[in-house]
């Protein structure tokens, strides 16, 4: 008799459990939207988004948020305890999943590029916890560039105090010369010297028939010329990427490189 009362429970348990784990979801899927709004519009904006990090980002987000709670309440929820032991498994559930949803917001947080520098003819990306770690305030790089993530060209300069503490930084630092703030000067008022060092697309295009689709839709979306534009190398740490470039400086657009070998 109680065997088949066992049984019976069985089905009604494992279709409370399913519910409890979708209403979960559902909340989760309200959070996760709002987060991936923030990762995608404002922490790793167009280009970098998936050159720079932002889809890593959303994959550990969504894990969190979308996979690792859920699972939980489908795996512990009973409702067969009482209203007292649920409230205590759901606050245990609560209690983890902000946790480490609040430890993975950090880290996408703090790796998002907070400034894409010029050095040597190409543009790398600096995360946020570069500067961090530098005690250099995010503030302060705002009087290089309005833009968000800002353009910034590190300077090479002939100066011997200058000189001298980069090479003090690169060495006792271990910080590459586009990550030292001394050098740092705003992009557009170099940018005459910058664009010497441009790339000459049409000979990647010719060789390359994705990237020559992507800037020929490039083109015909901004009804422009292929000489309209200055086109220079992004470094960036997922994959490279050539930035479209106005004349007066503004970043209008990127063409997709081939990505990086991430092995070893």
């Amino acid at each position: 008799m109680e065997e088949t009362m066992m049984m019976a429970k069985q089905p009604s348990l494992i279709k409370s459990k399913f519910k409890a784990a979708g209403i979960h979801l559902g909340i989760s899927s309200v959070i996760f939207l709002i987060l991936a709004y923030f990762i995608i519009f404002k922490w790793y904006p167009f280009p970098y988004f998936t050159a720079d990090g932002g889809w890593q980002g959303i994959r550990i987000v969504a894990l969190i948020d979308l996979v690792l709670g859920p699972f939980l309440t489908l795996v512990i929820f009973n409702q067969n305890k009482s209203r007292r032991e649920i409230r205590f498994d759901l606050s245990i559930i609560a209690i983890v999943q902000i946790s480490v949803l609040t430890w993975g917001i950090y880290t996408v947080h703090n790796e998002r590029p907070a400034a894409v520098v010029h050095w040597d003819g190409e543009f790398y990306t600096i995360p946020a916890k570069n500067f961090r770690e530098q005690g250099i305030s995010l503030t302060e790089l705002n009087q290089f560039s309005p833009e968000k993530p800002p353009l910034i060209h590190a300077h090479r300069s002939t100066d011997m105090d200058t000189l001298h503490e980069t090479l003090r930084l690169s060495t006792e630092e271990m910080l590459a010369p586009f990550e030292q703030f001394h050098l740092y000067r705003p992009f557009k008022e170099s940018r005459d010297e910058i664009f010497l060092n441009q790339i000459y697309i049409d000979e990647i295009i010719s060789s390359n028939k994705m990237m020559k689709k992507e800037l020929e839709f490039f083109l015909a979306k901004s009804e422009g010329k292929l000489s309209d534009y200055i086109y220079m190398p992004l470094n960036a740490r997922y994959h490279n990427v050539i930035l479209i470039i106005s004349k007066d400086g503004d970043v209008l657009g990127s063409l997709n490189a081939p990505y990086k070998d991430q092995s070893g």
